[in-house]
């Protein structure tokens, strides 16, 4: 069937079990290592941080985020290493003669790399957060650290009890997830030094995109716009969203189709 040169649910079991009988003890590892430095890194953070968590509110939300946004860039790193064999012409080699479709070979390293990664590093994450804040001491200050709250991923979209709107909830979820994609791609465009390169060039990307639109501002806007300025003038179109918020949700609600859809081809390019 033309089915089975695309897929097969036993091919398909044997080259995801291939790859985490070989990559076992580094998946194992790089789990373990990744909640130690998490704790480590947010009980520091949290502790250097702790006054400020007591005495104002707003500061727990905005702690916990910073915490969740570096912990996100590391997570990015894992994602964009995907692929891992393509970095070397022999190891290339020898990962494109694997007897497995071009599909399958994708699927295996998405659903390690985010279907299966991701939900664990999610939890460690709220493991490792809340041990380090279970071992916040007074120390000099005298402030009880019982007065923080405990970290709850509800604090990420809450900005003093107040849950944030849905279309900014959607913009970060999508946003993390289309960025995590772009790295995934990335891993299989790029040969040697694949995540830096991505890092680079989506840099460079955000900063001609910022350049543009401030080159647009003085151009439309000449009277408001000074200096680095940034001038919008959105059309609502509903009552709680207008064209700048449809557009940014369209943007990260799409993208990540276009950059999955471009790691396949291009792994696809390599076989052929």
């Amino acid at each position: 069937m033309p089915l089975n040169n695309y897929f097969s649910f036993k091919r398909f079991s044997l080259l995801l079990q291939q790859d985490l009988l070989i990559n076992r003890t580094k998946y194992l590892l790089g789990i373990l290592g990744l909640g130690v430095i998490t704790y480590l890194l947010s009980y520091w953070f949290l502790n250097a941080a702790k006054r400020s968590m007591i005495q104002n509110e707003y500061f727990v939300n905005q702690t916990y985020m910073l915490c969740f946004m570096f912990y996100i860039m590391v997570v990015g790193v894992v994602i964009g290493t995907a692929f891992p064999d393509l970095t070397d012409k022999i190891k290339t080699a020898n990962y494109l003669l694997t007897p497995a479709s071009t599909f399958e070979k994708f699927l295996a390293q998405f659903l390690v790399r985010m279907g299966l990664f991701i939900p664990i590093a999610l939890g460690i994450f709220w493991i490792a957060i809340r041990l380090a804040k279970a071992s916040l001491i007074p120390g000099d200050s005298g402030l009880d650290p019982s007065l923080i709250p405990y970290f709850e991923f509800r604090l990420l979209i809450t900005a003093v009890n107040r849950i944030w709107d849905t279309w900014l909830i959607l913009f970060m979820i999508f946003g993390i997830f289309s960025y995590g994609s772009y790295l995934f791609a990335g891993a299989t465009y790029f040969r040697r030094y694949a995540l830096v390169k991505a890092v680079i060039f989506s840099a460079i990307v955000l900063g001609s995109s910022i350049l543009f639109m401030i080159l647009l501002s003085h151009v439309f806007y000449p009277q408001v716009t000074h200096g680095f300025d940034i001038q919008f003038a959105p059309i609502q179109v509903t009552e709680n969203l207008d064209s700048f918020k449809i557009a940014a949700l369209g943007l990260t609600h799409f993208s990540w189709m276009f950059f999955l859809a471009i790691a396949y081809f291009k792994l696809k390019e390599k076989e052929a």
